[in-house]
C-alpha cells in the first residue's frame, strides 16, 4: 500500500570487500502532496503548520502520543497504549498520501531556536472500500477546545471528496463528549452500537 520508501541500511558488500561505514537514514517520498502544507492561527492566537505525516516523523510521532493524557489516548485507541511501538510507527508515518493520508500539526516556540518544533495534534484516514474511509483524530491535550481538530477534520474531508471518497467514518467513545459535539457541529450522523455500549459510530457525508 505504501509509495513511501526508506533507506535505512547500505547495500551488503561483496564478501572480502571492506564495508563501508553505515550511512545515515535517508527518505524518499513519492508524490508527497506539498499542497497541503499550510500554516493555521487558532482561535487563542497560537499558529501551527499543518502538513502531511513525513517518514522521519516516526520519533515526533512517538513523542506526541507519550505527552498525551491516558483518558486522550484511551479516547484515540480505544485501549491502554504506553508506547507506540516501531512497527505502528513505521505504518503511521510511512504511507501513500492515497489510500491513507496523514496529517499533522507542528507547533514551533516563539523564542525557540530554529528546529525546535513539536507536534500537537494528527488526523488521518485510511480508505477501506471504494467510497468510505475510517478517520482517526488526536489533539494534545493543552491544545485542545481551540477549533484544531475540527480544523483538521475539514481539511481530511475536503481531500477524501476530492479523491472521490463518499464518506468518513470513525468510531467514538459513548463518553468523549467534546468530540461527538464537534462532530455534530460538522453535520455527522452518530448512532450507537447494538454489541457495545461503550461506543458510537459517526458518519461524516461527504
Amino acid at each position: 500500500m505504501s509509495t513511501a520508501s526508506l533507506a535505512l541500511a547500505p547495500t551488503a558488500a561483496p564478501r572480502g570487500q571492506a564495508t563501508a561505514p553505515p550511512a545515515e537514514p535517508t527518505f524518499r517520498i513519492h508524490r508527497y502532496p506539498s499542497a497541503l502544507i499550510q500554516p493555521l492561527t487558532l482561535a487563542d492566537g497560537r499558529s501551527v503548520i499543518v502538513r502531511p505525516v513525513l517518514p522521519q516523523d516516526a520519533e515526533a510521532e512517538r513523542a506526541f502520543f507519550a505527552a498525551l493524557s491516558p483518558a486522550s489516548r484511551l479516547r484515540r485507541f480505544h485501549g491502554v497504549v504506553n508506547r507506540l511501538p516501531d512497527g505502528a510507527l513505521e505504518a503511521m508515518t510511512s504511507i501513500d498520501y492515497q489510500h491513507h493520508l496523514a496529517l499533522v500539526a507542528e507547533a514551533r516556540a516563539d523564542d525557540a531556536a530554529l528546529g525546535s518544533t513539536w507536534l500537537v495534534a494528527d488526523a488521518r484516514y485510511v480508505v477501506d472500500d471504494a467510497g468510505s474511509a475510517e478517520f482517526a483524530l488526536a489533539v494534545a491535550d493543552d491544545w485542545q477546545g481551540r477549533g484544531l481538530g475540527r480544523a483538521l477534520l475539514e481539511r481530511l474531508a475536503r481531500h477524501a471528496r476530492a479523491r472521490g471518497v463518499r464518506r468518513l467514518d470513525g468510531t467514538v467513545l459513548a463518553d468523549n463528549e467534546p468530540m461527538l459535539a464537534m462532530l455534530h457541529r460538522l453535520g455527522a450522523r452518530v448512532r450507537g452500537d447494538a454489541r457495545d455500549a461503550s461506543i458510537v459510530h459517526a458518519r461524516i457525508e461527504l
